[in-house]
This record gives C-alpha cells, structure tokens and sequence, in this order.
C-alpha cells in the first residue's frame, strides 16, 4: 500500500522542482484540515477537493470492478461455514437373496426380499458434535411354504419401522469443535485482510486525485508566474526602446531583452499548454466529459497543524493498514499453531444411538409400536485411532511453528517502520513549514529589490544588467516559494498517510465506495 502512496508522492514532490513559483504576497490559504475550502469551477459545478475526490471513487472503473472482490474476500469463510449447514438425506434399497437348499428350506423357503427406506436430517455443530434423527422402514418378505398338513401357516410378510437419533463426539482431535473454530477464526481473519486490500486501492486513487487536483494549482501558478515574467521584460525592454530612441543606451541591451520577452513567450506558451494537460487529466480522473470546461484555481495549504508526535505514533498503530495485517498475521500464526497440534492429536470417537423399533403385518400397527416406544434400544460406542508415523503432521506442526517466529519478527519490523515513518514525517512537516516561510520572505524580499531598482532604473542610475540579474533573482525566488509549498503539502500528505488518517481528512465514507448495490 504504502510503497504505491510514496510513489504518487514522489511523482509530485519531482513536479514541483520543474515549476515556476507562486506569483503573489499576501493570498489566502486554507489551515490544514479544510477550514477554507479551495475550488475549481467545471462546467459550472463548484468542484471542492472533497467532491472531486467523490466523483473519482464513484466513477473509476478499476474500483467498480473491485468492489465486487469485497463481496467474494469473505468466499473462503462462507464455504467453510457451509459445512454447519443442516442435511437432508434419502436411502433406500432393494435385496433378493435365494440361499442354498437345506433342511429348513421345506418350512422357511429359499428366498428373501427386502426393501427399505430412510430419511434422516443430520447437522454438524460448532461444537464437534454431529446429530441424526431419522425414521428406516424396512418391508421383509419370504417364500415360507408353510406345512398344512400340520396347520402351520405361511409366515406372512411384515413391517418393521424404527425412529432413531444418533450423536457423535470427538474427544480429543477437533474436541468439541476446537480445530475448527481456530480454522474459522482464520479464514476470518484472511477476509478481512483481503477486504483491507480492496480498500487499499480506494487510498490509492485518493493520493492521485490529490495529485491530479494539486497539479492544477501548480501548473496555474506557472502560468501566472509566466505571465509576470513576460510583463516584467517587456516593461524593461519598453524603457530600453526609450532610451535607445534618444540615445541614453546601448542597442545590444535592446537585443538582449528582445531575447528575454521571445523567450518569456515560449515558457508562457509552455506552461499553458501544461495547465490544459493537467485539467484534462484531472477531468479524465474523474470520468467527466472530454469537453468539461475548467475555470479557477485552488490554493495549496501552508498553515502548521497541531504536532503530537506520541498521539500521532498511537493512531498509527490504531489505523495503519499494514500493522493491523500484522498484527492478524501473528494472531493467525497461533491459531495455526494450535490448530496443528491439535491435529498432531490421537482421534477418540464416542458415538451415542437411541432407536424405538416395531413390526407388524401391516405398516399402521408397527408405526404405532414404533412411535410408543414400545420396544427401544440404543447403543454406546467408542473408536480410538493413532497414527503410528504420520510425517505429514509432524511437517505441517514444524512448519507452524516456524510461521509463528517469522510472523512475531515481521510484527516488531513492521511496529518500528511505521514509528520511523509517522516520526520522519512529522519531522518532515516541521522542516518543510519552516523552508516555506524562509522562502516566502525570500520571494518578497526579492520583489521589494526589484521594484525599488526598476524605479532607480528609469532615473538611469542602474543598467539593463542589474535589471536583468534582480529579474532572474525574483524568478527563482518565485520558483522557489512554490517548490517549498509544494513539498510541504506533499509531506502533510505524507504525514496523513504514515497514521491512515487520509479518509478521516478528507472526509470519505470508505462503506459507501465498497458497498455493491444489489441489481
């Protein structure tokens, strides 16, 4: 995540060293924080920063799309909990069997049929326990010839219905449900920092509107500042022309801001065309029309925010992305642990059935027998298994371990990077605040200079060159007050980034841009 935040960072704080500077002394700017919110005016919409951030998580395609891996991050977790899930179940069958003649055969046949049926629900409970409660009917009938002679009837067929209900427990792998609740635990776990990451990208496009929006601003100054550069040579190059008319100076000081205002021309044309870039970029980032109109100018932050560097270190630890995965990830490693030690467990099985049992020529009379209880039974059973070498579990419980160790490791690395990074930036905004006020007093110095020997310039008592070189100085110093103000919101942004407090700035609603509308 971070790594493509300070991407965008660098990008912007490389740009800045290319512009030209803030043209004026004494313009508002907003405290950080939005205390006065600057605007850019598209197709008559008041566009504020917070809007255009708006439209851009609204309207980017790469985040609708990945909206839809917020709802399948939690895939694993469902899919597991299915197994919760109740069952229906259906059996039947049919048997003939002819048995090999005997004595018997005379009185009880040589054949049997057999049908049966069961239906039964069964549910696995997050304790471990599985329960079944069912009700078999089985129809038995046989070719008994019966003896006449001795007025012994044929045995007629019967019905012999049963309900039953069976419970299974596992005592010691997976007892009472232990084994998977540390699996769900962790599938839970895995949903969570896979929906981490899905809001990662919302971060991401965030900083790039902050680029994109700021770009404006800057590219807007070096159009103004362009301009004032051009006025400024022609205004010496007129006084020049004057003089040269009435023979108070040298031609090649003529020549030289003949030079000065065509190359004042190209770098206004330059940062024109620049500005246009950057407004359809911005419009483009916000997937408005290609023909927007963009008209105004916002005002980069300069004001010094509230510096606390332990409450800041706190809240870091409380919101960063990247310990709180680290976090999960160490938590995760001790439920796997757990789990596979008490995998690496002996299995004993108690089984538990209670059957109510009936039977009768015709099926009423049994189901009634069936359902009075009138003939029960149940049965307790117990089954023990030991694997004698199973390497798989030895590995797997190895294995586990061995994760549990990296894992506290890369928590403590990343507990000390992300204090480094919310100390280094907060030291960053200091310095850069205090860079922007040297540079601002060195720009107004500059321009007081110049505007003092201008004057001195009409009464003659400078050269073209001294004109020239307070020029020149005004312009860095220009430049250079809007490189500082430039790097200082980058290391505001910076500062916002290294506690993830970018969203509560800016005031986004992370559930809104994530939440998949149901169609």
């Amino acid at each position: 995540m971070y790594s493509k935040l300070k991407v965008h960072m660098a990008i912007l704080a490389a740009f800045a060293l290319t512009m030209a500077a803030r043209p004026a002394m004494g313009q508002e700017t907003p405290a950080h924080g939005g205390e006065k919110s600057a605007t850019i005016t598209i197709a008559g919409q008041v566009i504020t920063l917070e809007r255009a951030i708006d439209l851009v998580l609204r309207n980017n395609l790469t985040l609708k799309s990945a909206k839809y891996n917020v709802i399948m991050s939690d895939s694993d977790f469902e899919r597991f909990n299915g197994k919760f899930a109740p069952s229906l179940n259906l059996e039947g069958g049919y048997a003939n069997q002819k048995s090999p003649p005997t004595g018997m055969s005379a009185f009880t046949g040589d054949r049997q049929y057999q049908y049966d049926a069961t239906a039964s629900i069964s549910k696995l409970f997050s304790s471990g326990t599985t329960i079944s409660a069912g009700v078999k009917e089985v129809f038995f009938d046989a070719n008994d010839p019966g003896i006449p002679a001795f007025g012994i009837d044929k045995e007629p067929a019967y019905h012999k219905p049963s309900l039953f209900v069976s419970l299974q427990q596992e005592l010691l792998r997976n007892a009472f449900g232990r084994g998977d609740r540390l699996q769900k635990e962790m599938l839970n776990s895995a949903a969570q920092m896979q929906r981490a990451a899905i809001i990662n990208e919302l971060s991401g496009l965030v900083v790039s509107t902050l680029v994109d929006y700021w770009t404006i601003t800057v590219q807007k100054s070096a159009v103004e500042n362009a301009r004032l550069e051009l006025e400024a040579a022609r205004q010496v190059r007129g006084i020049l022309a004057q003089n040269a008319r009435f023979g108070l100076g040298e031609l090649y000081d003529l020549n030289q801001y003949n030079a000065l205002v065509a190359s004042s021309e190209a770098r206004l044309e330059a940062a024109t065309q620049r500005h246009r870039e950057a407004v359809r970029k911005l419009v483009r980032t916000m997937n408005m029309p290609v023909d927007t109109k963009v008209e105004g100018v916002t005002d980069l932050v300069d004001a010094l925010p509230a510096l606390d560097e332990d409450a800041a270190v706190k809240t870091a630890f409380e919101k960063r992305v990247d310990y709180r995965n680290a976090r999960l990830m160490l938590e995760n490693a001790d439920r796997e642990l757990g789990y596979h030690k008490n995998n690496a467990l002996p299995s004993l099985v108690l089984s538990m059935g209670l059957n109510t049992l009936g039977q009768d020529e015709n099926y009423s009379p049994a189901m009634r027998d069936t359902a009075s209880a009138k003939y029960p039974s149940w049965e307790a059973r117990a089954k023990f298994t030991y694997p004698l070498d199973d390497r798989e579990i030895r590995v797997n419980l190895r294995n586990a371990e061995l994760r549990r160790r990296q894992a506290g490791i890369d928590l403590e690395k990343t507990r000390l990077e992300v204090r480094d990074d919310v100390l280094n930036s907060l030291e960053q905004v200091r310095l850069l605040h205090s860079t922007l006020g040297k540079a601002r007093t060195a720009r107004a110095e500059s321009e007081l200079y110049y505007q003092r020997l201008l004057a001195r310039f009409r009464q003659g008592k400078v050269t073209a060159v001294n004109i020239k070189l307070a020029l020149d100085t005004l312009t860095q110093a220009r430049q250079g007050e809007l490189e500082a103000l430039v790097q200082y919101n980058v290391a505001l942004l910076q500062f916002d980034l290294a506690r993830n407090e970018i969203f509560d700035r800016y005031n986004v609603d992370v559930e809104k841009y994530i939440r998949v509308d149901k169609e």
